[in-house]
């Protein structure tokens, strides 16, 4: 009876592992939302790592270097997973990018701020996530929802610049 369970386990992963060879070299995903702020008011926000307290999943943020504009920072999760991250590309009120890895994944991410004609700002961010080792690439459409964590993010830059907004206007 143990020899099946064992085979079964075995069995188990190795077409975990070959579904995880199939699947794409890389997983997007996309949201987009619009503002009711200029498009400087959330490019400020979103590249402030300083300014980390409105984000509900965060433990904290440690800027290991910052050169010219550029930074290299550290994200601490609440469940204490650590990712690293690197500015890639900036252009002031329009695009921010940055690089990031971790122990199981590496990728980057993209935002474009772009101005509505009502003066709001319609912002449209991208993760790219790769993931090479093939078993845990299969275990992360289950386990690992990029799009959640996007998600979540927006509704918390949302809130931030919600409260940034009241402050203004009081």
């Amino acid at each position: 009876m143990v020899l099946y369970i064992l085979l079964a386990i075995i069995l188990s992963v190795i077409l975990i592992t070959i579904i995880g060879l199939l699947l794409p070299e890389e997983r997007t995903e996309t949201r987009q939302t619009t503002f009711n702020v200029p498009p400087e008011v959330v490019y400020s926000t979103v590249i402030n790592n300083k300014d980390y307290s409105y984000r509900s999943n965060l433990k904290e943020i440690k800027i290991l270097k910052s050169e010219n504009e550029f930074e290299e920072w550290e994200e601490i999760t609440d469940d204490g997973n650590i990712i690293r991250f690197s500015t890639r590309d900036k252009k002031p009120y329009s695009l921010y990018s940055f690089d990031m890895q971790s122990k199981l994944f590496n990728g980057y991410w993209t935002a474009d701020f772009k101005e509505t004609d009502n003066g709001d700002t319609l912002f449209i961010a991208t993760e790219y996530i790769r993931i090479k080792n093939p078993l845990i690439k299969a275990l992360s459409y289950l386990f690992f929802d990029i799009g959640k964590l996007m998600d979540i993010y927006q509704e918390d830059l949302r809130n931030k610049l919600k409260t940034d907004d009241l402050i203004k206007h009081t």
